[in-house]
């Protein structure tokens, strides 16, 4: 029988889950929600509605989850080591801090470790329902992914999460850049992309250009920026590319 990977992408105002062929990366069924109330019990509520609705409720060979939020850094392993989480992210993030309990996720590839908050309710509601679940930043996911396939070339990685979108830049088997941005359209994705290629002065070189989607939002967006760089011959030099499902990169973090 082939196995089955229950993948789950949540921030505070949606969350897909999608039932994913781990030989074939086929999604075989998936549900998309935007919460309605964002408290605790309300979110445990409407959790709990959609994965009956949708019929998640076997035992999966592998359950994955993906927190996606802007508040989120990577620091290196030996400055991680001498401190703990809660003070890095107040260090970090200082009044923006979220509601939740800080957490960490080693990146052994990377020798850096994210760290980010995640709140109580999402914990205490899935580890309930699947007492084995592997939890990490969405972002640590896409680049445990990323750095189990080709790094030596240039790739420019611009993973869009509704609200915020990360930008990575990895040459030479490293990570050389990676930051997170605010954005409402695709002016502003572009924006920030033109200005950190010029920033590093990468923008003229030969590389590859590669979004990363949550949701079909996303998809316009990558579409429309994709259209914009097209259309103004901008980064005539990199390899565009389609956009990858972020869920997808979880198969590759068990």
């Amino acid at each position: 029988m082939e196995s089955i990977q229950l993948t789950i992408q949540i921030s505070r105002t949606s969350v897909l889950v999608a039932e994913v062929l781990r030989s074939s990366q086929e999604i075989r069924s998936s549900k998309y929600l935007t919460f309605e109330n964002t408290n605790p019990a309300a979110y445990k509520g409407q959790l709990d509605e959609l994965l009956q609705s949708g019929g998640f409720t076997a035992a999966y060979d592998e359950v994955t989850l993906g927190w996606s939020s802007m508040i989120h850094s990577l620091v290196p392993m030996r400055v991680y080591n001498d401190t703990n989480a809660s003070d890095l992210i107040r260090l970090l993030f200082g009044d923006a801090v979220e509601e939740g309990e800080p957490n960490f996720n080693r990146l052994a590839e990377l020798n850096m470790v994210s760290v980010y908050t995640l709140p109580d309710w999402v914990k205490s509601f899935f580890v309930m329902r699947f007492p084995g679940i592997l939890v990490k930043h969405e972002h640590a996911m896409t680049l445990r992914a990323l750095f189990q396939g080709p790094t030596y070339k240039l790739k420019v990685v611009v993973s869009l999460c509704s609200t915020y979108m990360n930008i990575a830049i990895i040459e030479k088997n490293e990570l050389k850049f990676s930051n997170a941005f605010e954005f409402q359209n695709e002016e502003d994705i572009l924006y920030h992309l033109l200005y950190v290629l010029e920033q590093k002065g990468i923008k003229e070189e030969k590389g590859e250009l590669l979004f990363i989607i949550e949701s079909d939002s996303d998809k316009s967006f990558s579409e429309k920026t994709v259209k914009r760089i097209k259309e103004h011959s901008l980064l005539k030099n990199f390899d565009l590319y389609e956009p990858k499902k972020s869920i997808l990169n979880q198969l590759l973090c068990v």
